[in-house]
């Protein structure tokens, strides 16, 4: 299937667009309904149109190969915690205020 590879081919590309439309960060919490979406559209925008069967099944092997490079780890069905580390946040604290 085409689209499997496209996907595939794109992760990185997928993960940058998933966290414009997401607020993600490394460590933070992602859930299955939220990669759907993200998924569909980042998908139609490639010039691809799936159906429902189509597109759970394109998602199911991401999911897959994104766990078994370690950028998902899994958390509890349909949740999964996001490994990746260039999208770690600055140190935790007071943001600067410019007065």
């Amino acid at each position: 299937m085409k689209e499997i590879d496209f996907v595939l081919t794109h992760k990185l590309q997928f993960l940058g667009y998933f966290r414009s439309k997401f607020p993600t960060f490394h460590n933070s919490n992602v859930f299955y309904r939220d990669l759907r979406y993200a998924l569909k559209y980042f998908v139609n925008s490639g010039g691809f149109k799936l159906t429902d069967a189509e597109l759970e099944d394109v998602l199911n092997a991401l999911v897959k190969v994104m766990v078994s490079d370690g950028i998902l780890k899994s958390v509890s069905p349909g949740v999964w915690s996001l490994n990746y580390p260039e999208f770690r946040t600055t140190k935790p604290g007071k943001p600067l205020l410019n007065l």
